[in-house]
């Protein structure tokens, strides 16, 4: 289980230990995944991350942890409860580049 001073002091260090810019998935019980900008406040029990939309339009792309967004729509804000965490995954596979060869 993951507890706030996990979120304190070594996530940071686990996105430094990827490279400084993974991409961070957080992975819920319930079987929800968000894909972590940053973290913005800690509490005992809870912490509150900024998000990307993982939907429509923006869901092929591969936004990493500490990226700057250029869309405020493209963010949001959810508050997790700690114990409601299953794993915290770090993609620190290179960036994708814009354009891709094939068919649209």
């Amino acid at each position: 289980m993951f507890d706030a001073n996990y979120f304190r002091t070594q996530i940071q260090r686990d996105v430094d230990a990827a490279g400084g810019s993974p991409i961070v998935e957080v992975h819920l019980n319930g079987g929800h995944a968000h894909r972590v900008r940053g973290v913005v406040e800690v509490a005992d029990g809870r912490v509150t991350f900024e998000a990307y939309q993982m939907k429509g339009d923006l869901a092929h792309q591969r936004p990493r942890f500490g990226q700057t967004s250029s869309a405020p729509y493209e963010t949001f804000r959810v508050v997790v409860s700690c114990e409601s965490i299953a794993s915290i995954v770090f993609d620190p596979s290179p960036m994708q580049p814009k354009s891709r060869p094939g068919f649209a």
